[in-house]
């Protein structure tokens, strides 16, 4: 049994001249996208992020007990170009779980692999980033991975103040209606983002999406909306996006939810300078 889990980067993307066919047929510029995507996932292979089988022992046991593994069952984006935020890259992974459980899911190595294609190929406006996650096979702690990203993202200049829409949705059986529960999400995503960005719960009436995100493909059944956050960070790229994504995830499964969820992280702000105190 596997479990799937999928990323979606979404933005404009501005194609090389050199590599610009938009004179192609559909087919054709179809092929060059799937093309690129399999270069990336060979960079990602040497960078031990991706295997595609797992192995075995002698005896036959498999051996997968790399937590960032992950293997790569489709793909897809849309390169058209044009006006208007697109889903540009997406990817979808089964997840082995039949051996061990961990508490992170690929989020980095999959975000990674789809921005180091669309970046090879073109300028990039990153936007929004979608991620799927099947949180009812993770399992552990986490905390240290997100201490370490935590101080990562703490470098950069606290005069910037950028606000990132966070949504998480669900299928219906596991939605909640108390602000209490929300509340409960809320503390245990701040306590893992620490000094390095705070957030706020969105209430239905505040809540108005950014124009970052494109339309995505449901997989979840009757989704809806659980909770929505804004979160305020020093800088946006997709590693922030991650981060966020990741923090999240796992104040989720902290407070007791292990169903899959959607969340996306999406930004179409532009970045605000503080203004000094005046002394």
């Amino acid at each position: 049994m596997h479990s799937g889990m999928t990323v979606g980067v979404h933005g404009t993307l501005d194609r090389h001249p050199w590599l610009e066919d938009s004179h192609l047929e559909d087919s054709h510029q179809d092929a060059f996208r799937e093309k690129v995507l399999d270069l990336a996932l060979v960079r990602a292979d040497a960078y031990g992020w991706y295997a595609p089988y797992g192995w075995r022992t002698t005896s036959g046991k498999k051996l997968f007990h790399v937590p960032d593994r992950w293997l790569d069952c489709d793909k897809g984006g849309d390169w058209s170009g044009g006006d208007g935020i697109r889903e540009l890259a997406w990817a979808r992974a089964d997840i082995p779980d039949e051996d061990a459980r961990y508490p992170r899911l690929p989020v980095l190595p999959m975000t990674r692999t789809l921005v180091d294609a669309l970046t090879r190929v073109g300028a990039v406006t990153f936007t929004a980033l979608y991620a799927y996650l099947p949180l009812q096979i993770t399992s552990g702690d986490a905390s240290d991975d997100l201490d370490d990203m935590r101080e990562w993202f703490s470098l950069a200049s606290p005069s910037t103040s950028i606000a990132i829409d966070v949504t998480v949705s669900a299928a219906p059986p596991v939605m909640w209606d108390s602000s209490a529960e929300t509340a409960r999400v809320h503390r245990a995503v701040q306590e893992r983002l620490g000094g390095a960005a705070t957030v706020e719960i969105l209430s239905s009436a505040d809540f108005s999406p950014l124009p970052g995100r494109a339309r995505t493909r449901a997989l979840i059944e009757g989704a809806r909306r659980a909770a929505a956050f804004v979160f305020h960070v020093r800088e946006w790229t997709p590693d922030v996006a991650v981060w966020l994504t990741e923090v999240t995830g796992d104040a989720l499964r902290a407070t007791g939810h292990s169903a899959p969820f959607e969340v996306t992280a999406s930004s179409a702000s532009v970045p605000l300078r503080r203004t000094a105190p005046s002394s």
